[in-house]
């Protein structure tokens, strides 16, 4: 029972553990589902004592044994690599970080400092947010030295399908992981997935079970204009992978974007891609966040808008574009079929604030947003509610 085991806890780490002071921490708790139970027990007789449990791979742990949490007793959290904010923390790049963090819509950025965040924006995706790449990069300056740190996670990753896998199973997933980062940002097909013979059922499923794994992310269609947020599962998905820095290593185009002061000019676009989505990803730790791309086809012509993102119960069209300006048509398409009030542009120019009037007499609000303001979206958005209402006021 659980006062027993605080006994014992107390004995073998020769530790007080007080309730409301103390943290338990559990590491890899997918290991033990004796301890798993044991959560619900906490909770149950010793409400105050709070206990923080980690596990990789926990979601396919869950879902392969039929293991659920008692409602109510466990409160989820997710981790993601590193967003630029927390990059320039771990730098101790101070001054810059708090720099974004201040910045409001009427802010205006000299372009001596836009330019010094863009080209530290472009050295946190090469780096990427895998926190041990991170501080080995901190440690060397090295580019070449990290490489050791990306070989040994994409390894692991391939090591790990024996742990929730089937024999007959790990080829394909094996296969998934090594093809995957080379698709981030592009349409995938499960049929004969990255030149393979394996046929689409195999391929799914694998699919699945990375996704599950956190691995990868399917960013599927969506014919939506307002919430909530309809997946169209005959389009196509486009797929993410864990970490930038991964995707780059195994491309091998890190001189590439070494070189650029624009994301979206390298490997057509698809990183900066990445980049969104993995940040899109971690805005909230407190649920895994659903977003889409959206789509229309009619005959001789088609419109896509990279992502849709439900923010606070608001649907919000974010295009990820080239250059400092780059075309909006089909993000202005969009818009003219809904009656959302603001539009997100995300790209290597300045922060700008447009209103846009369409053809149809529809108008809305165009925020441009550079790269490394992206992690501030929801407070940004947040802000612009605000201002929008007493501007109405």
């Amino acid at each position: 029972n659980i006062s027993e085991l605080i006994q014992l806890l107390q004995l073998r780490l020769n530790q007080v553990i007080m309730p409301g002071e103390t943290i338990i921490f559990i590491d890899e708790i997918q290991n033990s589902e004796i301890a798993m139970h044991q959560l619900r027990f906490f909770y149950e007789e010793m409400p105050d004592l709070h206990i923080i449990a980690a596990g990789s791979l926990l979601e396919i742990k869950l879902h392969k044994e039929g293991f659920s949490f008692p409602v109510g007793r466990v409160e989820y959290c997710y981790m993601f690599p590193v967003t630029f904010d927390e990059y320039l923390a771990a730098n101790q790049e101070d001054e810059k970080r708090n720099y974004i963090q201040n910045l409001t819509f009427n802010s205006v950025i000299a372009d001596e400092i836009h330019y010094a965040l863009i080209k530290k924006y472009v050295e946190y995706s090469i780096v990427g947010g895998m926190p041990e790449a991170v501080q080995k990069f901190l440690d060397t300056h090295s580019f070449k030295e990290i490489d050791v740190i990306y070989e040994s996670l994409l390894m692991g990753y391939k090591e790990d399908v024996y742990k929730y896998a089937t024999k007959a199973k790990t080829q394909y997933i094996q296969h998934v992981i090594s093809q995957a980062p080379i698709y981030a940002g592009q349409y995938i097909t499960y049929d004969h997935f990255g030149g393979s013979s394996f046929k689409s059922r195999e391929m799914k499923e694998a699919f699945e079970v990375m996704e599950k794994a956190m691995l990868i992310y399917r960013v599927n269609a969506s014919y939506s204009t307002q919430v909530p947020l309809l997946f169209n599962f005959s389009k196509k998905p486009k797929l993410l992978f864990l970490d930038v820095g991964l995707v780059n290593y195994r491309l091998g185009i890190r001189s590439d974007i070494l070189g650029t002061d624009d994301l979206s000019s390298v490997y057509k676009g698809q990183i900066a891609e990445q980049l969104v989505g993995q940040t899109l990803r971690s805005i909230t730790h407190e649920h895994l966040a659903d977003f889409a791309f959206w789509y229309r086809s009619h005959p001789g012509s088609s419109a896509e808008v990279d992502y849709l993102l439900v923010l606070d119960h608001q649907l919000i069209p974010i295009e990820v574009k080239s250059g400092k300006s780059g075309t909006l048509k089909s993000l202005l398409q969009f818009m003219s079929v809904s009656d959302l009030p603001v539009a997100l542009r995300v790209y290597a120019g300045n922060l700008r604030i447009q209103s846009i009037v369409l053809a149809n007499g529809k108008s809305f609000q165009l925020i441009s947003l550079p790269f490394y303001m992206l992690h501030r979206i929801t407070d940004l958005l947040h802000q612009f509610r605000i201002r929008s209402n007493n501007a109405a006021g």
